[in-house]
């Protein structure tokens, strides 16, 4: 692996403190004394402490668009598995080298989404829209195949989206929560719906 920047490297430190101790709990100083470098040098790297977050909301854009599922592909598979199955194969696989990264920024958004519009913005944009993306696509496919009962497909997709969001939240972090976890969210959602018989043969 690649030594990071100096760059790298305070945007690390910030994620690590801001999630830790809040964002407006640390100074440009605190960040600067992680990374090891006099206060007065971070500034060649960062007009702003606001510079450092909104770079950190960049990097994640950019990393969750490396690796987002592409639901054209997969819904072609309702014909021959359940929603349940094809939902559950949906899931984000960060490397393990940037996965406590985005955990953490997704988790300072989460902690700031009163606060300030681009952090609002950011967690319905990276979190609420990439859901519906999946959802209603993958709910609409299913009822036209008769494998699940009509419902209301934007509203069972912002049930599953606020759902997803405060289980995350009770867990401290919108992208930590287990596998397990995940699974059993989706399942109990899912059970809400009611499978046509012939899925049931």
């Amino acid at each position: 692996m690649d030594a990071l920047t100096t760059k790298e490297k305070i945007m690390d430190a910030a994620a690590r403190l801001f999630s830790d101790k809040g964002y407006d709990c640390v100074s440009m100083r605190d960040i600067a004394a992680v990374v090891g470098i006099q206060a007065a040098s971070i500034y060649n790297h960062f007009p702003s402490k606001r510079d450092i977050l909104l770079s950190l909301y960049e990097f994640y854009v950019r990393e969750r668009g490396a690796v987002a599922p592409d639901i054209e592909t997969v819904l072609p598979r309702l014909e021959t598995e359940s929603i349940y199955d094809v939902a559950r194969s949906l899931e984000y696989y960060y490397p393990p080298s940037i996965q406590d990264m985005m955990d953490r920024i997704m988790l300072i958004a989460s902690q700031r989404i009163c606060l300030d519009e681009d952090s609002e913005q950011f967690v319905q944009k990276q979190f609420f829209e990439p859901l519906r993306e999946i959802w209603v696509p993958l709910l609409n496919r299913a009822i036209e195949l008769d494998r699940i009962e009509p419902v209301d497909v934007e509203a069972f997709t912002q049930l599953i989206s606020y759902y997803a969001f405060s289980t995350a939240e009770l867990n401290k972090s919108v992208m930590k929560v287990s596998m397990e976890q995940w699974q059993s969210a989706i399942a109990l959602l899912l059970s809400l719906l009611k499978p046509i018989s012939k899925m049931e043969e």
